[in-house]
């Protein structure tokens, strides 16, 4: 959508799955969305299982539902043992044009059975900036499947979109009925878009909806840890790209063997080749020397009768080709992503949410990139990460830690001077404490080793 741009101003977390509750503020959180024109990074660190996935996964559900698709299958999983329901709340700064909005949503999730789950309620809110002032909030939509009165609240809203119209109030009932047996949005399900775009007095909240939904279906990306165990297994690497051509943008993953050569459609095969052109021109400033190409074995016949081309990816060094597949998972690492990181680093509306970004990087690396895209960057990347590098070459603002809490679950630093070495700090913390919060579940290097020992007699005894 033109003149219009999103950024992601805060985040709660309720009931996901080690997060009884988490509250992330980011960097910018308290300017217009006009004036965010500057990449936006936020790290997220912290000792193993304290809540770092969780924030992705949480990001994870919410695109799905933003975008209009079914819950995963497994979502039953990502909520809290001994909860039913988890909630996820966003905040959202939105231009469109020559106005300013902050968008508030909200989303309850009820385990149905061992690994499903389903939308119960959502509310979507906004305030708008006249004058340089903020509004008070006000309500879109109020949805709760239980409620059996009317489809949605505020009422008022309710009869601006019905106008006493029989058969609207049949449709809403009908979208209704679809998300509940779906496990989709209400809110940004298909069959409500349909009703709403048809109605001229909906037409400023049916831009909101619309262009929430623009953005988590093309701007929005999550890039979870099953990218790296692909790669890791050397099975295939998952290309996570978007790109603009002149009838629509194209986002997505689009996985490419590395065990043996893929058969792919010839319009995949034009994608590949303008993702790997993008791709070189910055690869070969990360990794000097290294390019990587598309080795074309000519036409074949899909499975599905339908005839496809055969590629096969290849690294290339001084003219010396290889299969792809025989270089570092670093090196796979930075290929899957890289095409998403051009477009977050010169789209201000893209946001990048990386799980463990750091594997397999080389750590000074990993900084430098993470230093170019802060000063000269326009998106927004949210990553975690245990390599404490970036700690070093990001503002501290630009920083959360996770704690030993489940109640409280991320925090910033306090009382950190400009000239601190947060990564000094960091350690520091974890040894003496005196945050806020225990960011470090203390182990002891005596009962580790004893453990080592008794572990290995009861094999010996075996």
């Amino acid at each position: 959508m033109k003149n219009t741009m999103i950024r992601i101003k805060e985040a709660e977390l309720y009931n996901i799955k080690n997060v009884e509750y988490g509250r992330i503020d980011f960097p910018n959180d308290n300017a217009l969305s006009n004036k965010l024109i500057r990449s936006e990074i936020l790290g997220i660190y912290g000792q193993n299982g304290s809540g770092k996935t969780a924030f992705v996964d949480a990001m994870w559900l919410i695109k799905h539902l933003i975008s209009g698709k079914e819950l995963p299958k497994n979502t039953g999983d990502y909520i809290f043992e001994g909860e039913e329901t988890a909630t996820i709340k966003l905040g959202f700064d939105l231009t469109q044009g020559n106005y300013d909005y902050q968008i508030f949503y909200e989303v309850d999730i009820e385990r149905i059975d061992k690994n499903k789950a389903k939308v119960i309620r959502e509310n979507l809110a906004y305030k708008e900036s006249v004058d340089g002032a903020w509004k008070s909030k006000a309500g879109i939509i109020d949805y709760d499947v239980r409620n059996k009165e009317h489809a949605f609240k505020p009422v008022k809203n309710y009869r601006l979109l019905t106008s006493n119209n029989a058969d609207v109030q049949i449709d809403l009932g009908v979208a209704k009925k679809m998300s509940d047996k779906n496990s989709t949005s209400f809110v940004f399900s298909s069959e409500l878009e349909d009703i709403i775009k048809k109605s001229d007095a909906f037409k400023n909240y049916t831009d909101i909806i619309l262009a929430l939904k623009h953005y988590a279906n093309v701007n929005l990306f999550i890039i979870k840890n099953h990218h790296s165990g692909m790669i890791n297994m050397n099975v295939l690497i998952p290309f996570s790209f978007r790109l603009l051509d002149e009838k629509k943008v194209t986002q997505g993953d689009l996985p490419i063997g590395l065990l043996k050569p893929s058969i792919v459609p010839e319009d995949v095969y034009n994608v590949v080749v303008k993702i790997i052109d993008q791709m070189n021109i910055v690869l070969e400033t990360i990794v000097p020397g290294l390019n990587i190409g598309l080795k074309n074995h000519g036409k074949q016949l899909r499975e599905d009768g339908n005839e496809g081309i055969r590629i096969e990816l290849i690294s290339i060094r001084d003219d010396i080709k290889v299969p792809l597949k025989y270089e570092s998972d670093g090196i796979k690492k930075i290929i899957s992503i890289l095409s998403t990181l051009i477009t977050m680093f010169n789209n201000p509306t893209v946001c990048m949410v990386v799980d463990e970004l750091d594997a397999g990087i080389f750590e000074y690396l990993l900084g430098e990139v993470l230093q170019i895209i802060s000063e000269n960057g326009k998106g927004q990347l949210i990553f975690t990460s245990h390599n404490l590098r970036p700690l070093e070459m990001l503002d501290t603002s630009s920083i959360i830690f996770t704690t030993t809490n489940s109640k409280n679950r991320y925090m910033r630093f306090a009382n950190v001077k400009s000239n601190n070495n947060l990564r000094n700090l960091y350690y520091r913390s974890i040894n003496l404490g005196g945050q806020k919060e225990e960011i470090y579940k203390e182990t002891n290097s005596f009962d580790i080793s004893r453990a080592f020992r008794i572990a290995g007699r009861v094999i010996d005894e075996n």
